[in-house]
């Protein structure tokens, strides 16, 4: 078989902030839980894979321009650095939340 030019891509590293980490924390049930992590897998390969996050409320508005994946109920909110190579997961969330106080203060 041939090489394409897919199978030479190098994968972008994927970061999670603290924040992201605690949402991942709290992903359940289990088999919910791997689909997450395997969509982060999939970030890794192709981080254009999820939509613009461009919401309707300012409130929802995260500090900088991001994407979102949803995996069931879950949104990955994410910004990609092609320069490093990098994806940056800001927050795994229950997309159930008021999205008035997405990437703000907790209450």
């Amino acid at each position: 078989m041939g090489s394409s030019a897919q199978d030479e891509r190098v994968p972008f590293e994927v970061q999670l902030t603290d924040e992201a980490v605690y949402g991942l924390a709290d992903v359940s049930p289990e088999s919910v839980y791997r689909r997450v992590n395997d969509a982060l897998d999939v970030l890794a390969a192709f981080p254009w894979y999820g939509s613009v996050y461009d919401p309707y409320y300012e409130a929802a508005r995260p500090p900088v321009p991001c994407r979102v994946l949803f995996i069931g109920r879950y949104g990955l909110y994410y910004v990609i650095d092609e320069e490093k190579q990098t994806v940056t997961v800001l927050a795994i969330e229950d997309e159930r939340r008021d999205p008035l106080g997405r990437f703000g203060e907790r209450g």
